[in-house]
């Protein structure tokens, strides 16, 4: 069965001609990209405190760019959910001489996970000078980073040989985007891995807060950023140099997903496409509307390095600010059917079939 919903997955982000994922196309309004970003989405970009910010002088008086490496976390930070990661990225960072500090953000209150709020809550609390005046960190770009997933690191015979052959490929994965949002992650259009410029993010008001429990909201931002005119490219060799570790908790916390929440969070992408340039409302839900509580801060290493801990309780904001084209009065046809309802789809008519031929 494991198979069968690999294979629906990646059924669903074949390329087609048009050069978009199946699931885009079908789903998700088409296969849209434009020839340049939209004026508006530049101006807020350059209005953005990441713009008047940016990076610091390098060496030879060329510019060097610094990352913030923000992985949202549900959980105690434990070394067995950390230990992989912590032993692999920074080493990877280091070594290609990225100037990079890395932020766990947990959430701690008892309501179900928000991938996408505690993103916004850590940016927020980096541009307050968050984790502490000493601590200050002048970031102009940023990676969205899944705790269970790392490169490949390069420089020896380890993981079959296959380092050395990854290496170009791996050193691209952080890079700064210089125009495009970069994701490393095969089959989804902006999650696992994303990097892209601070000033995008914050153009695009970050991510929805809207999207409680497992999936969905980095669809919402992947809408969000392809109206702009900066749908995220897929970096190189992604299915041999990115590794995916599927952390215990991480498993369990998909497992636990609402059908309820499910059929909201399709509502919501649904709105975003009726609507696409409502995000570029300060007002409207996002990055500025994030309502949370900071509720401690620690340094613990990570690896031979140090991450910052930053635990955050969420709050739920109030539904008016999701305003939009209401279930009574949507075009049936407008329905967007999640990737994973697809997935269970397609594996119950494989298995049907399968049993028609036992």
């Amino acid at each position: 069965m494991q198979a069968a919903a690999v294979a629906a997955v990646a059924g669903g982000f074949k390329m087609l001609e048009n050069g978009c994922s199946w699931y885009e196309t079908n789903h998700l309004g088409g296969c849209l990209r434009l020839a340049s970003p939209r004026p508006e989405c530049l101006e807020s970009a350059r209005r953005a405190p990441a713009a008047r910010g940016g990076g610091d002088g390098g060496e030879s008086g060329r510019e060097r760019h610094s990352l913030a490496v923000i992985m949202p976390y549900r959980g105690a930070g434990g070394v067995d959910d950390l230990r992989e990661l912590c032993a692999n990225l920074p080493v990877h960072l280091t070594r290609l001489g990225i100037r990079h500090r890395l932020y766990l953000v947990r959430q701690v209150d008892e309501r179900p996970f928000n991938r996408g709020a505690l993103v916004n809550a850590a940016v927020r609390l980096l541009a307050q000078g968050q984790p502490g005046p000493t601590h200050r960190f002048e970031f102009d770009y940023l990676a969205v980073h899944d705790i269970d997933r790392l490169p490949v690191l390069g420089g020896g015979d380890t993981h079959g040989g296959r380092a050395s052959a990854c290496s170009n490929a791996t050193a691209e994965y952080y890079s700064f985007p210089l125009v495009y949002p970069r994701v490393m992650h095969p089959l989804s259009l902006a999650g696992g891995v994303l990097v892209l410029q601070r000033s995008q993010f914050e153009s695009v008001r970050g991510f929805s807060n809207e999207f409680w429990g497992w999936g969905e909201e980095d669809n919402d931002l992947f809408l969000r950023l392809r109206w702009c005119g900066w749908a995220p490219r897929h970096g190189p060799q992604l299915d041999t140099c990115m590794e995916h570790r599927d952390c215990l908790l991480c498993a369990r916390q998909k497992r636990m997903l609402d059908p309820v929440e499910l059929r909201a969070h399709e509502r919501r992408a649904r709105e975003q496409l009726e609507q696409p340039a409502r995000h570029l409302d300060p007002a409207y839900d996002g990055l500025f509307t994030v309502n949370f509580t900071l509720r401690g801060r620690s340094r613990r290493r990570c690896g031979q390095h140090n991450v910052h801990v930053l635990s955050v309780e969420l709050h739920r904001t109030a539904a008016g600010s999701l305003a939009g084209t209401s279930s009574s009065t949507t075009r049936h046809n407008t329905r967007i059917p999640s990737l994973y309802m697809i997935l269970m789809k397609t594996m119950i008519g494989r298995l049907i079939e399968a049993s028609m031929h036992d």
